[in-house]
């Protein structure tokens, strides 16, 4: 009886296999790498449109607030301003400024909080200085939450962010109210929980 003879084992199909594989690991990677690419280094487009805010010279008021006045004022402003929105944060006054909320990171949500120190500005306006991070385990620079909120967050068009200078500008001087009533801040005084603002009519 004679031996049928071994056909060759064809090895095309298993190397299609590792082709495809290694091709669709090849795509997830630069996918991956063109999403950090566009989320982490590049600067947030400015929000900021509006002109700065005609006014009188003079003062009609001044007010002096607590952190927990000025809390209730911001919480009841971002509660309005983003009752249509499915990305909400948070911002209040304790002994920092604080920012906490949320970003997607490769289809997960990743929770932060961020503090600044407040300065005010000499025209009236306030800055933020991030100062410290608070994002889990992960090591990831303020810089690049920075970038993530600017990007993905919707923003009053009088607050700009700068992830580059790690800071965060509310433009005072280019908001107004309903009825034509502008602000400036004189002084910010966490500490000793005295946050003074001056109060003007638009011309």
């Amino acid at each position: 009886m004679t031996d049928t003879p071994k056909r060759p084992v064809k090895k095309s199909a298993t190397v299609n296999i590792w082709k495809w594989l290694f091709l669709i690991l090849l795509g997830l990677m630069l996918g991956t790498g063109i999403f950090l690419g566009t989320k982490l280094f590049v600067e947030p487009t400015p929000t900021t449109t509006a002109k700065t805010v005609s006014r009188s010279d003079e003062p009609v008021f001044s007010v002096e607030m607590t952190k927990s006045q000025v809390n209730r004022i911001v919480a009841f402003y971002l509660k309005n301003y983003l009752k249509d929105n499915d990305q909400k944060y948070q911002f209040k006054l304790t002994d920092q400024a604080v920012l906490t909320g949320q970003f997607k990171f490769l289809g997960a949500k990743i929770p932060f909080t961020l503090n600044f120190e407040p300065y005010v500005l000499e025209n009236g306006d306030v800055q933020l200085k991030a100062k410290q991070l608070a994002i889990g385990a992960l090591p990831v620079p303020v810089s690049t939450v920075l970038s993530f909120v600017g990007n993905d967050y919707n923003l009053p068009k009088w607050v700009t962010l700068s992830s580059k200078q790690e800071t965060v500008t509310i433009h005072l001087s280019q908001y107004r109210t309903d009825n034509g009533m502008s602000f400036k801040a004189d002084h910010i005084d966490l500490d000793n929980d005295k946050i003074d603002f001056s109060a003007f009519i638009s011309n």
